[in-house]
């Protein structure tokens, strides 16, 4: 797969520092692609690919054997941090992953993931493409 041109790449940069910057529990952020190829992080995360396809999976299944539709957005509780997944609808498929050390801060980071997804969303889906 080819990597992400710079002018998107700079755009992820300053989108995840802002968010980082805004909720101090933030211990890593990134944005992977759909076969979670690393896209542009923030921190540490290097997400493995087979993990967290799993996560995905699993919550995509879950979610339809529920009647569910899609999942827009997948939280995972651990002792030592939270771990939020957000998909970001553009043409190529992203993942937007945040891991909080704090979960008091989770309705904040939602707000803030929600917010970044329809930002990027916004940017680079062409018209129409977002249902």
């Amino acid at each position: 797969m080819s990597p992400e041109p710079r002018t998107i790449r700079a755009f992820f940069e300053k989108q995840l520092a802002d968010l980082r910057d805004s909720l101090p529990s933030v211990r890593a952020a990134a944005i992977v692609s759909e076969d979670t190829c690393l896209t542009v992080a923030a921190d540490q995360l290097t997400p493995q690919s087979t993990q967290l396809n799993g996560f995905v999976a699993a919550a995509r299944f879950a979610a339809s054997a529920l009647g569910l539709a899609q999942p827009r957005c997948l939280i995972l509780d651990a002792t030592s941090g939270v771990l939020i997944v957000r998909p970001i609808g553009t043409l190529k498929t992203r993942l937007l992953v945040i891991v909080l050390g704090d979960p008091r801060d989770v309705t904040r980071a939602l707000a803030g993931v929600h917010r970044l997804a329809a930002e990027i969303e916004s940017r680079l889906a062409p018209l129409g493409t977002i249902s």
